[in-house]
């Protein structure tokens, strides 16, 4: 939960969040930073997947108004970091298949904003490509290091359960 959290602006005391870029996004992020960490984990799954849908709501309208940077990236940021969240509660509520596909999504929606690159000339006459990274480059890093560590946990083999420990029998002395 802390990734997420640390992803809500700090608003002065009293104040609402407010998502200039996703309005859509405001009132469950706001309700999403009003957990607790002794929140049991529905609560915490509930309020981050509301979170969740209210980006890719926007991650859509920004698409169709062909806002890709900054407008969808940040969208997908802003969904792909709290996809995280709400695939720890899953995890939390022993849901392990369904964490790791919210795992993937994000991993996907982050690695478009990681690999993306402004492909326009830089100068009108001149050859040379503005390869410019997304704006949101390094959160989209954050986000992607964050899931390659739960998929290698969730792909990891069980460990083998313990049992007792079997020991020999003891050698019989051949009969006189």
């Amino acid at each position: 939960m802390a990734l997420a959290v640390s992803l809500v602006p700090a608003a002065p005391a009293g104040a609402a969040f407010s998502d200039k870029q996703c309005p859509e996004a405001s009132q469950y992020v706001e309700a999403f930073s009003q957990l607790k960490q002794a929140d049991p984990p529905q609560k915490v799954f509930d309020a981050a997947h509301a979170v969740v849908s209210a980006y890719d709501t926007c991650q859509k309208r920004q698409l169709s108004n062909g806002n890709v940077e900054p407008g969808v990236h940040y969208a997908y940021v802003r969904l792909a970091s709290f996809g995280i969240v709400e695939a720890r509660a899953l995890l939390a509520l022993n849901r392990a298949s369904d964490a790791k596909g919210v795992v993937e999504t994000s991993k996907r929606f982050a690695s478009e904003v990681y690999d993306w690159r402004q492909n326009m000339s830089a100068t009108s006459g001149s050859d040379a490509k503005d390869n410019r990274k997304s704006l949101y480059y390094d959160s989209a890093k954050d986000i992607l290091d964050a899931a390659n560590a739960m998929l290698a946990k969730l792909n990891a083999p069980a460990p083998a359960p313990a049992g007792p420990a079997l020991t020999p029998a003891p050698k019989s002395s051949p009969s006189p």
